[in-house]
């Protein structure tokens, strides 16, 4: 038993080796080659299940969601967010396409599926190793909370040309 237990170690050890081996040897540091799936999908993962977890700890209270906040909301997002989301949160920038992964369209489907806790979380604190900055030592909580309600309206907002 103790053999097996070993072997399975070693074997292990070898795989975490070659595994290693190959990114070294395959892989490049430059941010211009978009990733592939291999890397893409852990990336992915990691981020949702770190979001999410995030999301669970006790986070300041939430400003009302009222057409005033929302106006504020907007208001910010066109100081802070705008330059890479574009100024319809539909339409990411030169800039915002320019990252990995790009600055999605704040309207899409995968966005609006975070809850408003992910959202405030996402804002505040930022995506490590993306081009996502946090706002959390910039803007007061109220401020990322009515960023929030903005980001929530932007399915449903007219789509100006």
């Amino acid at each position: 038993m103790i053999r097996g237990f070993i072997l399975c170690i070693v074997v292990l050890l070898v795989l975490a080796i070659a595994g290693g081996w190959f990114v070294l040897t395959h892989m490049d540091v430059s941010a211009l080659d978009r990733p592939g799936r291999i890397e893409n999908y852990p990336a992915i993962r990691a981020k949702h299940v770190m979001v999410a977890r995030k999301a669970q700890e006790t986070l300041p209270a939430e400003s009302a969601n009222n057409a005033d906040n929302i106006e504020d909301g907007h208001t910010t997002y066109g100081t802070a967010c705008a330059g890479c989301h574009g100024y319809d949160g539909r339409t990411p920038t030169k800039l915002g396409n320019s990252f990995y992964p790009e600055a999605p369209s704040l309207a899409a489907e995968h966005v609006q599926r975070y809850s408003d806790a992910e959202l405030f979380v996402i804002i505040r604190g930022g995506i490590r190793l993306s081009g996502m900055p946090g706002f959390g030592n910039s803007q007061p909580n109220d401020q990322l909370w009515n960023l929030v309600h903005y980001v929530r309206t932007l399915p449903n907002a007219p789509v100006h040309h």
